[in-house]
């Protein structure tokens, strides 16, 4: 019997211990030295440098058990292949099996990136890359440069720069390039194992991974001359930038009682509406940049407007746009709303303001129907009252801005005070203005800086040169043609940086690249390190020099 019990304990306690060990999991051991070293690659099929290869997949296998992590963006394969194909993960490897065949007589390059990690400390593999060839001949030309952003002046990370066989009817927004690689943290790619041929080089952001430029989102840049491949070249720049060269289109409209809204997809810089039956004319505003705003101050509702609105964006490309405008009727609270009437002076109260710069800007949130000029009062030093006659307001297409600026007025020793009374300015909708008064002294040049330099521009190119805050916006602009000196005065102290644009064409603004006329962006010269503004001081010696292209 006791016997019997020894034996029945025995296999009881067997069955406990490998119940125990089945239920366990299998993690790495805790404590110990920690895991610094990457995996290596043992073992590939084909293996690298291959030629003749018949087969329809790759396989790799390492030295250690390995996580395989976001395949689909890291891996590279060039050429780009189409071909649907399916991945095996193996506890020291992976298998990629595709569809298709690989062309024949071609060169291809598998580049993992930082796919393959180790289990333990997540390591990635480094320079996992296989190279084969379909033929009897590896390509071995190869093709180097450095992508940078043109505004930001500094390397693009994670930049696609595409190898497109040439083509007069190249489409980069249809066509995915023949070789493809990404740039790294400091904007420097190489592509390896490229064919003699010829071929066209862009640069995008591919924000959404699919090898086609989408110039509604990414950023581009290009190589203008067509590339003849017959030696490896390095040394190509390539400075992308925002290039929406897109048509303007009307996004979506909105009525209510008193409004007609029309909303564009980007924005634009004029708007100019005509109406088909003139007695139809209303009045209509420009609120934002891709805001367009109707006034029904006819109050009808039951009637339907015929417009034909023409906008200009910033390339000064003219869109037509025929629209039917109808008022909602009278009845919700909320169809009802009444936009609020808002304004904003310039210089504000309190704030120094420039001798060379005495003057008054207002803006206005709606278009001013009347105003009483004669209202409005200025003494220079609080004493001295300053004549205002009717030319000296300039007023915007809108007339929802006015610069009030009296050149032969007298200039003021310390204040200038303004004094806009009650109902000065009235809406359209029958806003009125409160009181405004505000006193501005003079700048003490003492309480400012100066930033200045040269400009070596021997060929007389159009210039502006740009001073900007550390908020990377515009503070002051000036138009240069010729060889001289810059100088930007009267600038708060703080932490600026100094540019150049080489305005090509001209037009008083920065032109991004056009795709479509294979035109880059306009050139823009930095000041590579920021400049430190203490008050009172004059920095000097921040100089461009314009070469001859």
């Amino acid at each position: 019997m006791k016997v019997i019990n020894i034996v029945l304990i025995t296999f009881l306690g067997f069955l406990f211990i490998e119940a125990l060990f089945s239920c366990a999991q299998v993690v790495a051991p805790t404590g110990g030295k920690k895991d610094t070293l990457a995996p290596k690659l043992v073992m590939s099929i084909p293996a690298n440098q291959s030629k003749n290869y018949k087969g329809k997949s790759i396989e790799i296998q390492f030295d250690e058990y390995i996580n395989v992590d976001n395949l689909q963006q890291q891996l590279l394969i060039t050429p780009s292949t189409e071909p649907f194909f399916t991945t095996k993960t193996m506890p020291r490897g992976v298998r990629i099996t595709f569809e298709d065949a690989f062309q024949p007589n071609t060169t291809y390059s598998f580049n993992f990136r930082e796919a393959i990690k180790d289990i333990t400390e997540r390591n990635p593999a480094k320079n996992v890359r296989i190279v084969f060839s379909t033929g009897g001949v590896i390509d071995s030309l190869s093709i180097e440069g450095n992508v940078e952003d043109i505004i930001e002046n500094k390397g693009l990370l994670d930049a696609t720069v595409g190898v497109y066989r040439y083509s007069d009817t190249l489409k980069i927004n249809k066509m995915k390039p023949y070789y493809f690689t990404k740039t790294d943290s400091t904007g420097n790619f190489r592509i390896e194992n490229v064919a003699a041929g010829k071929y066209r080089i862009y640069a995008i952001t591919d924000v959404n991974s699919n090898l086609l430029y989408d110039e509604m989102k990414e950023k581009i840049g290009f190589i203008t001359d067509t590339l003849q491949l017959n030696k490896s070249v390095s040394g190509l720049k390539i400075k992308v930038a925002k290039a929406d060269n897109s048509p303007v289109k009307v996004s979506k409209t909105r009525t209510t009682t008193n409004y007609y809204y029309v909303e564009l997809n980007k924005g634009v810089k004029k708007v100019d509406i005509k109406f088909e039956n003139p007695q139809d004319s209303i009045p209509y505003q420009l609120v934002e940049k891709n805001m367009i705003r109707v006034y029904n101050l006819k109050k009808v509702s039951q009637d339907t407007i015929k417009i034909a609105m023409t906008v200009v964006d910033s390339l000064d490309r003219k869109f037509d746009f025929k629209q039917k405008i109808k008022f909602k009727a009278k009845g919700k609270k909320e169809d009802s709303f009444v936009e609020e009437f808002r304004y904003e002076v310039s210089p504000q109260n309190n704030q120094q303001v420039d001798l060379k710069e005495v003057g008054y800007t207002i803006k206005f949130s709606k278009p001013i129907g009347t105003f009483d000029w004669k209202k409005i009062k200025i003494l220079n030093d609080t004493l001295k009252k300053v004549d205002i006659l009717e030319k000296h307001f300039s007023w915007n297409v809108d007339k929802t801005e006015v610069l009030l600026k009296i050149p032969e007025a007298p200039k003021p020793k310390e204040f200038l005070s303004l004094e806009i009374p009650v109902n000065t300015f009235q809406s359209i909708e029958g806003d009125t203005n409160k009181i405004v008064k505000q006193l501005n002294p003079l700048r003490d040049p003492e309480n400012y800086g100066l930033i200045e330099g040269q400009i070596n521009n021997p060929q007389g190119k159009q210039c502006i040169v740009q001073v900007l805050n550390d908020k990377k916006e515009v503070v002051k602009e000036l138009i240069h043609t010729k060889t001289g000196k810059y100088t930007f005065d009267f600038l708060t102290p703080g932490v600026y940086r100094v540019r150049l644009i080489v305005d090509t064409n001209k037009n008083g603004r920065w032109d991004a690249a056009i795709v479509d006329k294979n035109t880059p962006a306009e050139e823009i010269l930095h000041i590579k390190d920021k400049i430190k503004l203490k008050q009172n001081f004059e920095l000097s010696g921040f100089d461009f020099k314009i070469e001859d292209k």
